[in-house]
């Protein structure tokens, strides 16, 4: 079996899962090589990848989640400059504590309406043509509405920083040349200016919130703000746009499964929207670095080593899963992980759920007999995994 985790094209249609199933059963521990770096842990089990991702003093976020090696600090940002994925706690809880309350399920529940109002609306700009471009048209419309609302941003310009995080997570191969650092520095741009305009007319939403709080008893530095605003435009659609655009691409794979659902939308669809993240894992992996000696797996990992867990290996595990490669959704008691775990778990899963529930139930409502009109294209990268391209025709209801 040829392992080649690093190649985007090994992600061109999804997760290589006959690489994850020869490496859990064989070398659940496997050390992949890196052309232009020192190697790393693959971690392919369940298990391991749960344990590991709550064992921040063993396995560190710093300096960086990305499997490379960074020369300094994100492309387009300052040296030594880090956002708070790459932080270890303490620092990572009293960073994280600035806005985790507006993120935990009590005050989520406050969007329903507004993020069901959104839901309709985004249907309802196509649902008369028949025809739509599925990702840029509906999957990613709502994640950059809602962080657009959430930040106090025009809800247009969510969907235009969005591009600009696309090109951010795509291997940098796949680009020409300064294109990621370039997207880096357009966000940190358009971040200065609502950094002016909070501080000279604060509000209620979360920039404003950002600007007037205090880590250690000081307010954050103005970096610090725009590594904040970053990673908020950035990990605010991930999940919910590449597991709304590659659900639904997956489900009309299985039309059994999407005439299932169909047919009682409000008792499936909580069961199948946790089936869709464990099977379409839109983060494909996170990297943390060994602190000191130790063992996963009767393997042996040296201080430095860096360590790979792979979400979309881990939620096939069939020592988790029955039927770990049958999509199923009415499965229950579903253990899945494609929100990480320990102190990192996504900030925000229960925003990501709300979406997620509310625009299917449009466009399984209203949208029916839909179907592939054309190609279907796939991010480059081996970060995320997702649809970024898929046409579609459907009848309105």
């Amino acid at each position: 079996m040829e392992i080649n985790l690093l190649d985007p094209q090994s992600f061109s249609g999804g997760h290589p899962h006959n690489q994850y199933d020869w490496l859990r059963e064989n070398e659940p521990v496997y050390f992949h090589d890196e052309p232009r770096g020192r190697g790393y842990w693959a971690i392919t089990r369940h298990a391991d990848v749960h344990a590991i991702g709550r064992n921040a003093e063993l396995f560190s976020s710093e300096p960086t989640i990305m499997i490379a090696d960074p020369d300094g600090s994100l492309p387009g940002a300052p040296k030594n400059e880090k956002m708070m994925l790459v932080m270890d706690p303490p620092e990572h809880t009293a960073y994280r504590k600035l806005i985790s309350r507006e993120f935990t399920q009590g005050p989520v529940r406050n969007y329903s309406d507004r993020i069901n109002d959104l839901a309709k609306l985004i249907v309802d700009r196509v649902i008369d043509r028949g025809e739509c471009e599925f990702i840029n048209e509906i999957a990613g419309e709502m994640p950059s509405y809602v962080i657009a609302d959430l930040v106090g941003l025009p809800l247009e310009d969510g969907r235009e920083l969005y591009k600009l995080t696309e090109i951010i997570h795509s291997a940098p191969e796949t680009q020409p040349d300064n294109a990621i650092p370039e997207a880096v520095t357009k966000m940190f741009e358009y971040g200065a200016g609502v950094m002016a305009e909070k501080r000279a007319n604060p509000g209620n939403d979360l920039a404003s919130k950002l600007l007037a709080a205090e880590v250690d008893g000081r307010q954050l530095t103005d970096m610090e703000f725009l590594l904040f605003f970053l990673l908020l435009i950035d990990a605010g659609g991930d999940t919910t746009r590449n597991l709304v655009g590659t659900g639904m691409y997956e489900l009309m794979k299985h039309p059994e499964q999407l005439a299932l659902l169909r047919s009682d939308v409000d008792r499936y669809l909580p069961s199948a929207r946790d089936e869709l993240l464990r099977w379409t894992s839109p983060v494909t992996y996170m990297r943390r670095t060994a602190t000191k000696n130790t063992r996963i797996a009767n393997q042996n990992i040296k201080a430095g080593d860096k360590v790979v867990m792979y979400y979309g290996a881990a939620n096939r595990d069939p020592e988790v899963f029955d039927r770990p490669h049958d999509l199923d959704v009415t499965r229950t008691n579903n253990k899945h992980i494609a929100f990480g775990g320990g102190h990192h778990v996504c900030l925000g899963q229960w925003f990501a759920r709300l979406e997620i529930d509310a625009i299917l139930r449009e466009v399984l409502t209203r949208m029916d007999e839909i179907e592939l009109s054309g190609e279907v294209t796939w991010m480059p990268s081996n970060f995320i995994c997702g649809v970024t391209s898929m046409p579609v025709r459907f009848k309105a209801t």
